[in-house]
This record gives C-alpha cells, sequence and structure tokens, in this order.
C-alpha cells in the first residue's frame, strides 16, 4: 500500500537520513537572505553550513532572481531601521510629554522631574542608536554577498526562455485554479509571472536536475504556507503527498523539504564544524520569525480595518436609502428595495464575522505569541 501512496507516508528519521547521503541540497531565497539578516556570529556560521554543503548545493535561476531582487530591501531595511526607530520613539514619548504637561496638579507626580527623565532616555537611545549606525557592518555584509556568491558559482540553473514562462503561466493558472501545489497560495500576487509562478518555476527546475542526475532533492525553505507543507491539525508533517507523488512520477527520485531551522538541528549532527554555534543561529532565526509573523499579523490587521471601514460605509449608505433619510441615494437606479434589504443583511452577516476575530489585540499586544508555530514530526 505504501508503494501505491508513497506521499501520504511521512518519512523516517532513518529514511529522512538516508537521503542526506545522496541529495542535492536547494536553499530558498528565504533563507540565503538569511545570511545578510543577522548578527555577525550567526552569519559567519550560516555561511559555513553552505560551505560544507557546497558539494551538493544547487538552486534553480529562480532563487538567485530572488535574492537579488530581495537582498537590497534586506540590506538597506537594516540601515534605515535607525532613523526609523528614533523617530518611532521620540512619537510615543513625545505623547507621555503631552500627557504630563497636562497636568495641571498632582499629589506625587513631579512633572518637571519626569519630563527632564523622559528627555534623558530619549538622548541615550539616539545616542546608541547613531552608534550603532556608525558600526553598521556595511562591509561585511558585502563580503557575506560575495562568499554567497563563490559559493553557487556554477551550482545555479538556467534562465527560463519567454516560451517557457509563457507556458507555465498557463499551466499554473490551470494549477491554481484548481489548488494543485505548489504556488497557489501565490495566486493574487501582483508583479507578473515571475512572481505569482515563482515557485511553480523552481518546483520545475528541481524535478529536472533531480532527473537528469538521478539524485534526490532537500528543499530548504522558510515558506511556511500549505501549498508546500503537509498540515493536520496545526502540525507539519513534511511536504504534501501530492508533491511527492508529483515529484518521483517526473524524476524518478523522491523529495523532502525542512524548515531552515531545522535543517539546521540535523544539518549539525552530520557537520561537526557548525555544532558549537547552532543554539545561536537557531535562535537568532526564532527571534526572526517571531518578527516576521508579528509584522504579518499587523499588516493583516490593517488590512481587515480598512476592510471593515468600506463594509461599514456601504452598510450606513443602504441603511439610509431604505429609511429615506434627506440627500440619500444610491448608484444604481432605480433603487431595488429587496436587493438591498438582501445586501445589508450580508454586510451584517460579514461585520459580525469580523468582530469576532482578534486583529484588534494583534496591534494592541507588544509582544508576539508562538502558539501558532508548528514542526514537522520527522528529520
Amino acid at each position: 500500500m505504501r508503494d501505491k501512496y508513497p506521499g501520504w507516508y511521512p518519512k523516517s528519521a532513518t529514511e529522512a537520513s538516508a537521503l542526506w547521503d545522496n541529495a542535492i541540497f536547494v536553499p530558498d531565497a528565504n533563507v540565503l537572505l538569511h545570511c545578510l539578516r543577522h548578527p555577525a556570529a550567526v552569519r559567519e556560521e550560516l555561511l559555513r553550513l553552505f560551505d560544507a554543503l557546497r558539494g551538493s548545493l544547487w538552486i534553480p535561476y529562480q532563487v538567485g532572481l530572488e535574492f537579488h531582487r530581495n537582498r537590497l530591501d534586506v540590506e538597506l531595511g537594516a540601515q534605515d531601521a535607525y532613523e526609523a526607530l528614533i523617530k518611532d520613539q521620540e512619537a510615543v514619548l513625545e505623547k507621555a510629554r503631552e500627557r504630563l504637561r497636562q497636568l495641571r496638579a498632582h499629589p506625587t507626580i513631579s512633572v518637571a522631574k519626569e519630563l527632564a527623565a523622559l528627555d534623558m532616555f530619549a538622548g541615550d537611545f539616539r545616542g546608541r542608536m547613531i552608534a550603532a549606525q556608525a558600526a553598521h557592518p556595511v562591509e561585511e555584509i558585502a563580503a557575506a554577498v560575495a562568499r554567497l556568491t563563490q559559493l553557487l558559482d556554477g551550482r545555479i540553473g538556467d534562465k527560463w526562455k519567454p516560451e517557457q514562462l509563457a507556458a507555465v503561466k498557463k499551466e499554473g493558472e490551470d494549477r491554481y485554479s484548481k489548488k494543485v501545489p505548489p504556488g497557489y497560495k501565490d495566486a493574487k500576487k501582483d508583479g507578473g509571472e515571475i512572481d505569482k509562478f515563482g515557485d511553480l518555476i523552481i518546483w520545475k527546475d528541481m524535478i529536472a536536475k533531480a532527473k537528469s542526475d538521478k539524485r534526490p532533492i532537500i528543499f530548504i525553505s522558510d515558506d511556511a504556507k500549505e501549498d508546500w507543507w503537509w498540515i493536520h491539525k496545526g502540525r507539519k508533517l513534511g511536504p504534501r503527498p501530492e508533491l511527492i507523488e508529483e515529484f518521483r512520477a517526473g524524476s524518478d527520485q523522491d523529495f523532502h523539504i525542512y524548515e531552515f531551522g531545522q535543517f539546521l538541528r540535523f544539518a549539525a549532527e552530520r557537520f561537526p564544524e557548525i555544532q558549537a554555534g547552532v543554539d545561536q543561529v537557531e535562535k537568532s532565526l526564532q527571534d526572526d520569525e517571531r518578527a516576521r509573523r508579528r509584522q504579518s499579523e499587523v499588516a493583516e490587521a490593517i488590512e481587515t480595518r480598512a476592510k471593515v471601514r468600506e463594509l461599514e460605509d456601504e452598510r450606513d449608505q443602504i441603511v439610509a436609502v431604505l429609511s429615506g433619510a434627506p440627500g440619500a441615494s444610491m448608484p444604481v437606479a432605480p433603487v431595488d428595495r429587496v436587493a438591498l434589504r438582501t445586501r445589508l443583511g450580508e454586510l451584517t452577516a460579514e461585520l459580525e464575522a469580523h468582530q469576532q476575530r482578534p486583529d484588534d489585540a494583534v496591534l494592541a499586544t507588544p509582544g508576539g505569541d508562538d502558539s501558532s508555530a508548528t514542526e514537522e514530526r520527522t528529520p
């Protein structure tokens, strides 16, 4: 039975370990970008890992393209953070100052003393940020890019031709409409075929590489979307079963996927030279993941609030028309009161559904919660 449904049986530790002996290791662009995003000690350990894998390292052209398209955002975003943090902190402190200035009298609070304390804190923070900015490792990060470039020299797939991109666009539209993995979670992405069908292009290249080299593929990615992962009740069990079966059918080889933190733990067992730094690297990766999740949640909450405002405006307009409020009108004439009442019911239900979601808490809570994190059960 297992031979007929290979994707539905998560790999045992022994099976996964056996893949490492002959596999081609394919880091995704988000993994390569970790080499630029983290502190020096972590950056060095990540590059040491890639160096240890060098003999079996390979990336599709699309991965390299996404790395280069995003690396300046990572580099310049880190450089811009100093001024942004100073401005954000000053804005918060100014609110506190204004509240203090509005105290006409208070039995225990010394307004002048507290204002001076806020000014001292702001000055200290600004000084630390300016010092950190002056010490920003521009040259070291450039050296990391140079090392990655050297490590991947001769280990990158070919650029797709226009006719290949046209074909994958046609195939991708059909696959995404049927939710065939991978990539369908990017169906709404703007930016053309390269953005929308990037995962599918990477997938096709990995199948072709496995077939030509007659070797299995281990994909390393921090893409946690369901169009790559088999997720059951919040637990990642491995690659989507459909991916395993399509990969075998197209290459006669096996396929496995790791999140980078998980991959790092197993890599440390095989490469003693990176064992000492694993804990530090893993902590930095976890911190980065919490920040990424927090950023994503806040963006989603802001988008939801905007949507709620649109729904409320439409609801209020319909109520005004149905109640005969002066000056109220709808863009469609004549007014279909039955249709308006039906739409009003839909809007009310949709708004009630939004009210049950904890989006506001996302924006109000200063820290993140790791309760949604999932793990794959096998190596």
